[in-house]
């Protein structure tokens, strides 16, 4: 007759848990196409309908919290069930799990696109993406315009202020903060917003030597990943300042391609950052960059997810966030305005990107998974006429 001990059946079901968190995850990580929509309906039907972690209250508190936070929204749902379901440990191992498909899946698109891009057939393929994420990008800017702004007068001349600064070559992450920052003070005190506005043109701005090294790209990732508010096509912006006009360590179309790419793959689209990482410095770079953009992630879930449901509610908080979220879409279409320029200049990409562009804003429902395969399609056969 043997003893049970309860420690040790006490450690097997925490053991059971993290295994059961960790298979869960990778599935999520593995099928999570369509973009946030996609991805919460995923994880919701996943974690409340079919595993019962938490219920649907539960997790609607949780999902609106995580739009009040930097980073990732789907990431930091899955890591809130999974510390739910197995505490701290449960945390760590539904974030390592949900990041870590794309994450592979873009390590391995960046080593074909090194070895084989400069054939002609991949390079007419790709041709096509570049046009289709512009249109992704513009469809983007109009669908938050109309949800952020809501005539709101503040907002509109921030919009248009931070549009300003960053075609000026001002840094997008201070633009952001500032942004929040007056809309804030304007809220409290209504009359003052002409002197704050002055705030936009101060000369005081992020700058990082071009010279490479593995910390450099690390705190940059980071410093992306602790400051990402709004559409993940604002990464698209924080790269381009930092790994094209401040370092050159890539040009804008390899950055297009890395957006493109995280639109294909599964998961959030900060997985671009694992292929941007990959073509700066292989896959020593992919890590470095994927460790980066997603640790601030793991820290806010970490420490103060129990506080955002409160914190939500807070009227002030709410103020200073509808003010990053106006300077997200001038930043988005700066970015917008930019590719614009680059994808024209074919009547080829015209096209496409003029056929993306409806197919975006004329069909609601339509992946954007979809959208980028047929505009690489697109752009094969285009090429061919």
């Amino acid at each position: 007759m043997s003893l049970q001990v309860p420690g040790n059946t006490t450690e097997e079901s925490k053991a059971k848990k993290l295994k059961e968190i960790a298979v869960s995850c990778l599935k999520l990580g593995t099928i999570g196409f369509g973009g946030i929509a996609g991805m919460v309906a995923t994880i919701e039907n996943e974690m409340v309908v079919r595993r019962k972690w938490i219920d649907h209250r539960h997790f609607m508190d949780v999902l609106s919290a995580s739009y009040i936070i930097p980073g990732p929204n789907a990431v930091e749902v899955v890591m809130h069930c999974g510390k739910e379901r197995g505490g701290r440990a449960g945390l760590v191992v539904a974030g390592i799990c949900y990041i870590l498909p794309a994450m592979l899946i873009c390590l391995l698109f960046g080593y074909f696109y090194q070895r084989y891009s400069a054939l002609p057939d991949v390079q007419d393929f790709i041709f096509g993406i570049r046009p289709a994420t512009t249109a992704l990008v513009i469809g983007t800017v109009f669908r938050l315009w109309g949800k952020t702004l809501r005539n709101n007068t503040t907002l509109i001349v921030l919009c248009l202020l931070v549009f300003a600064g960053s075609l000026y070559g001002m840094n997008e992450v201070l633009l952001i903060l500032a942004a929040g920052g007056i809309n804030y003070f304007a809220y409290r005190t209504k009359d003052k917003l002409p002197v704050l506005t002055g705030l936009f043109f101060s000369p005081v701005l992020l700058q990082i030597s071009a010279r490479f090294s593995d910390s450099r790209l690390f705190l940059i990732f980071l410093k992306i990943g602790a400051v990402l508010y709004g559409s993940g096509y604002v990464l698209f912006a924080y790269m381009d300042e930092s790994l094209v006009r401040n370092n050159h360590w890539l040009t804008r179309q390899q950055l297009m391609d890395a957006i493109a790419v995280g639109q294909i793959t599964p998961g959030p689209i900060l997985s671009s950052a694992t292929f941007a990482g990959y073509l700066v410095n292989g896959t020593t770079g992919g890590l470095i960059a994927t460790a980066g953009i997603f640790l601030p992630s793991f820290f806010i879930s970490f420490f103060l997810h129990r506080l955002l449901s409160s914190a939500r509610k807070s009227q002030k908080l709410r103020v200073f966030l509808d003010g990053l979220s106006a300077a997200s879409i001038s930043i988005i279409a700066v970015v917008g305005l930019h590719l614009f320029t680059a994808s024209v200049r074919q009547w080829q990409g015209t096209v496409i990107m003029a056929v993306c562009l409806a197919l975006m804003l004329f069909t609601k429902r339509l992946s954007t998974v979809v959208i980028i395969l047929a505009g690489s399609i697109g752009g094969f056969l285009l090429l061919r006429v």
